[in-house]
């Protein structure tokens, strides 16, 4: 029987670490925001989608979504952040679901997706627990900055954008702190993994 763990929190809290390390550890891991970046790239119904709300204006020369463009607008604009999140959400859970039932197939004990919407996206009906890796504010702004690219302006518009970090710890059943302590998060990630029987236990009395 496979787990489902849902890997959430504030965008630069750090959470492809935190996944690595589940990785490494033998679980399986999807990444919903690479799943974002191929469905915005390749599936032409939501790329109509996009255009026909935003305009031509998202669009690359190739026709693939201009998600630096994109973001300007939504990262400043929460009504329009919500718009798209309507939009792809359908997408990525659709490919979420099918990698999840792929995994299961191969009997990977703990499957973890990796989204910082996995709450407001519906894909938390998919998991059978939900983890939130936390840092301090600072730290997640230099961390987008440097991972994106991207002013700090920008960064703190995107910190902005998003759900306070209660929103996240009050819906989890584990927090993870990430502030650059390797050895912090290894303990965290030892301590989900020693209650998979727990977990397993529970799904099976639902069940």
């Amino acid at each position: 029987m496979s787990v489902v763990i849902g890997l959430t929190g504030q965008t630069g809290a750090g959470k492809s670490y935190v996944r690595e390390m589940f990785w490494e550890k033998g679980a399986a891991v999807i990444d919903a925001d690479s799943v974002s970046h191929d469905i915005t790239e390749n599936n032409i119904d939501c790329i109509y989608d996009i255009v026909n709300h935003f305009s031509c204006a998202v669009l690359n020369e190739k026709g693939t979504i201009n998600r630096k463009a994109l973001g300007r607008r939504v990262f400043s604009d929460k009504k329009e952040l919500l718009a798209l999140n309507r939009l792809i959400f359908p997408y990525i859970r659709e490919a979420i679901d099918a990698e999840v039932e792929r995994y299961k197939a191969e009997g990977k004990e703990a499957i973890v997706i990796d989204g910082a919407t996995i709450i407001e996206s519906g894909c938390l009906k998919i998991c059978d627990m939900l983890v939130a890796v936390t840092a301090d504010e600072e730290i997640r702004r230099k961390r987008i900055m440097r991972r994106d690219k991207i002013s700090e302006e920008d960064a703190k518009r995107r910190i902005l954008a998003q759900k306070p970090e209660e929103f996240y710890t009050e819906n989890a059943d584990f927090t993870i702190e990430n502030n650059g302590s390797s050895a912090e998060v290894e303990h965290g990630v030892n301590r989900v993994l020693k209650n998979l029987v727990n977990i397993k236990e529970k799904v099976s009395a639902e069940d």
